[in-house]
């Protein structure tokens, strides 16, 4: 039954959960280091932590490299070698047996929560593509673009696109294939000769004008 408990803690601690639910830990750090707003050095740094410090843990990727930290108020991302917890009445490194919640990093909903009213906010897009060139595994499940459709959505996109333009083809054969058609909208006669307007409307009268008859005058010999 021990065996069991154990196995399930562990199984326990390697899933990733959301930073909003994890657990917070004490922490301190073991060397002046930088609080920054993701799980690389190259994201923009939120402020400078000095040693021995204590801050606030909320969980680490999974693989323990970095961890989500409180430090004054301040929320951001601190390597895992940097860092210690108090467990067992003295302080250890990070591992996965010492009761730190594993968690994932989300950009946008991380960038959106904690950094609107700092400066480098401004240039969320430029990181969103930094997240999204450089996302590595152990950050958790990649996150879906705002604009950005997914995948089964743009094939079905696709396949509706090809459809209407098939119908359209098969519309227009289908008009130029009708007899009649195009004689009686254009206005043609019997040699495909373009007809005035008059003519076009009444073709008897178009007749009578090409024969050379004289209408309006009477039948019949003239009066002396």
């Amino acid at each position: 039954m021990r065996s069991i408990v154990t196995l399930a803690a562990l199984f326990a601690a390697v899933l990733p959960i959301s930073a909003a639910s994890a657990q917070t830990t004490r922490g301190y750090t073991v060397r002046a280091t930088r609080l920054y707003s993701g799980p690389l050095r190259d994201y923009p740094s939120v402020r400078y932590v000095q040693r021995g410090v204590r801050v606030n843990l909320h969980g680490c990727l999974r693989d323990w490299s970095w961890c989500d930290v409180t430090y004054r108020a301040n929320r951001g991302w601190v390597a895992g070698v940097d860092l210690r917890i108090s467990h067992d009445g003295r302080r250890q490194g990070i591992a996965a047996d010492r009761g730190i919640g594993v968690i994932s990093f989300t950009f946008g909903s991380y960038w959106d929560t904690h950094y609107q009213g700092r400066r480098f906010y401004g240039q969320r897009q430029r990181w969103q593509t930094q997240y999204d060139t450089a996302y590595r595994p152990e950050w958790g499940e990649r996150e879906q673009r705002r604009d950005e459709q997914p995948r089964n959505n743009r094939g079905q996109n696709r396949d509706r696109r090809q459809g209407a333009e098939r119908n359209g083809d098969q519309q227009q054969g289908e008009v130029r294939r009708r007899p009649g058609t195009q004689g009686q909208h254009q206005g043609y006669d019997a040699q495909h000769r373009t007809l005035p307007q008059r003519a076009a409307n009444n073709p008897a009268s178009g007749r009578g004008a090409s024969d050379g008859s004289d209408h309006g005058k009477p039948e019949g010999r003239p009066h002396s």
